[in-house]
């Protein structure tokens, strides 16, 4: 049954919004008489507003569900269902205790065409900016095995996974995060303060300064006439990036860049190999056919290069080649990987090697955030060790060579 939206008064003459289910308009209308509501709009949930004029997008604020409410609505329609709950009572039940008009909305929505028939996944396409592709594949390869409850429980521990090592890398910058930003105002406090008085006591004096000196003057001039040119030139940057990183040529040269770089190329090979792997995992479990399984653990890939690696690795699975020589022929998979996946196929258990191969993969990940993080901290405290000194030096030089002048003298 078709979910709507409704701004209404109540007997008081206050304004209400608020979701509801009903077979049509009319009997929505209704149920708000019912209720003692006088309806002053009424929209079916999902139902996209026209606007005249133009319009400009809405910055900082998501248009899909967050990673924490997609992970509780999965574990929890993971519980209804593995109980023996219908599907569109699942989701009915976990939207009417949703706490953000969002998920209610998204929900109610998504119920309502589960209610006229869709499947569950064909209902979460609807919202592709809450349900992530690779989501939907692994609901759809759930509903198609008759499994949709284990499903969603892989998935549930898939998603708490991930925003487990996302909180802990969020906390363990926190610090380093205020180093730099004090490290920032300290320096910018010298340069634009401290600097532009002893240089100008150093200007006075018929005397050539040294080379750091001059340039720390010249730095700090430059800092105290052009500080807000260079704030809006950081935020124009900044915005230009994040245009034209949307164009699939220069983020796939973008992509080609960082797995050049030593160190960090390894890093991300790492993490699209777990992500390839944990994905592989729960769709082949689910009784996703490999092709399937394949094109969605491809679309779930943010790196361009995996993705186009990926497409050749699917054509030569279609071809009948097997999938570990298929994947061997990439050069992007640990050799360890590789050889799972080759024993899963020889041994039938192919979704249980690829858990494994998840496993070590994401295990050498956390290791190496590990170690960056702890790496961090020290970085920090040395770049600012090293502006400060720089600083220090520029003022205390020129002050040496009037001394030895003065003593010369």
């Amino acid at each position: 049954m078709p979910a709507f939206e409704y701004e209404a008064l109540d007997p008081a003459g206050k304004r209400t919004k608020g979701l509801l289910s009903a077979d049509s308009e009319l009997a929505a209308r209704r149920e708000l008489r019912r209720r003692r509501l006088a309806p002053l709009k009424l929209a079916r949930a999902g139902e996209r507003r026209e606007t005249s004029g133009l319009s400009l997008p809405r910055l900082g604020s998501p248009a899909g569900l967050k990673t924490a409410d997609l992970m509780s609505i999965t574990r929890q329609l993971s519980t209804l269902i593995d109980a023996g709950m219908p599907i569109e009572e699942a989701v009915g039940l976990v939207a009417d205790q949703a706490e953000t008009t969002r998920v209610r909305r998204t929900l109610m929505t998504v119920r309502g065409r589960v209610t006229e028939g869709e499947r569950l996944s064909d209902a979460m396409a609807e919202h592709p900016e809450s349900f992530p592709t690779v989501y939907r594949a692994m609901v759809s390869a759930g509903e198609s095995s008759g499994g949709l409850g284990a499903v969603l429980e892989r998935l549930a521990e898939y998603l708490e996974k991930s925003e487990a090592l996302k909180r802990r890398v969020g906390v363990a910058l926190i610090y380093p995060g205020v180093l730099g930003v004090l490290a920032i105002l300290v320096v910018g406090v010298l340069m634009v303060f401290i600097v532009p008085r002893i240089a100008e006591q150093f200007t006075s004096l018929d005397v050539t300064l040294p080379l750091i000196t001059r340039i720390m003057i010249a730095l700090s001039q430059f800092l105290q006439a052009a500080w807000l040119w260079l704030l809006v030139g950081i935020a124009a940057a900044g915005l230009a990036a994040s245009v034209l990183l949307r164009r699939p040529a220069v983020k796939a040269a973008l992509d080609r860049t960082i797995l050049r770089v030593p160190g960090l190329g390894g890093f991300v090979r790492k993490i699209e190999s777990a992500r390839f792997a944990r994905t592989m995992s729960i769709l082949i479990a689910s009784g996703a056919v490999l092709p399937d399984a394949l094109r969605a653990a491809r679309r779930a890939s943010a790196n361009t290069r995996f993705q186009s690696l990926l497409a050749g690795v699917i054509e030569q699975v279609e071809q009948g080649r097997g999938l570990s020589d298929a994947l061997r022929t990439t050069g992007w998979f640990p050799p360890l990987v590789v050889y799972m996946v080759a024993s899963g196929e020889r041994s039938g258990r192919i979704a249980d090697m690829f858990a494994r191969g998840a496993e070590h993969l994401e295990a050498e990940v956390d290791s190496a955030v590990g170690a960056g993080l702890s790496l961090l901290e020290p970085g920090i405290i040395i770049v600012m060790g090293g502006l400060v000194a720089g600083i220090v030096l520029s003022i205390l030089l020129p002050i040496l060579r009037l001394n030895t002048l003065a003593m010369g003298g």
